[in-house]
C-alpha cells in the first residue's frame, strides 16, 4: 500500500482581521431597529451588528449601519435607504439608488448615507444578496 500525501494551503485572502480600540471614545446615537426578514439565505451570509444615526449640515439626516458577512468567502450585497417625512411620505431620491458592497469573508465595514431633504425624519435600510 502507497501513502500520498495532500497538502492544503489556505491564503490570508479569504477573511479579514481587524483590531480596534478595547473601550472606544465615540458616543453613536444607536437606532433601536425592526428588522424584517424575507430571505433566510440573506440572513444567515450578512449580519447587521448595528445602526446609528447623526445630523449633518443643514440638519440633515445621516444613518449608517454596520455589516458582517458571516461567511469565509468574498460575499456581494446591495442596499438601498428610503428616506421618510414626518407626514409618513416617502421622500423623493435619485432613481436607481441601489448601492453594491463586496465584504471579504468575515469583514466589518458601515455603509452610510445622507437624507435628501432636511424634512426628513425616518428611514429604511433594504439588503438584497446577489
Amino acid at each position: 500500500m502507497r501513502l500520498v500525501k495532500t497538502y492544503v494551503f489556505f491564503t490570508a485572502c479569504e477573511s479579514v482581521n481587524s483590531v480596534e480600540r478595547d473601550n472606544p471614545i465615540a458616543q453613536p446615537d444607536y437606532v433601536n431597529d425592526v428588522r424584517i426578514i424575507t430571505d433566510k439565505s440573506l440572513e444567515k451570509n450578512l449580519g447587521i451588528i448595528s445602526v446609528n444615526e447623526s445630523r449633518v449640515s443643514g440638519n440633515m439626516l445621516k444613518v449608517q449601519a454596520t455589516l458582517q458577512n458571516t461567511k469565509r468567502s468574498d460575499r456581494t450585497f446591495h442596499y438601498n435607504f428610503t428616506w421618510i417625512r414626518q407626514d409618513g411620505m416617502e421622500q423623493a431620491a435619485p432613481a436607481n439608488s441601489w448601492r453594491t458592497i463586496t465584504l471579504k469573508g468575515g469583514e466589518i465595514r458601515a455603509i452610510s448615507a445622507v437624507a435628501p431633504s432636511p424634512q426628513v425624519v425616518d428611514f429604511r435600510l433594504s439588503l438584497q444578496g446577489k
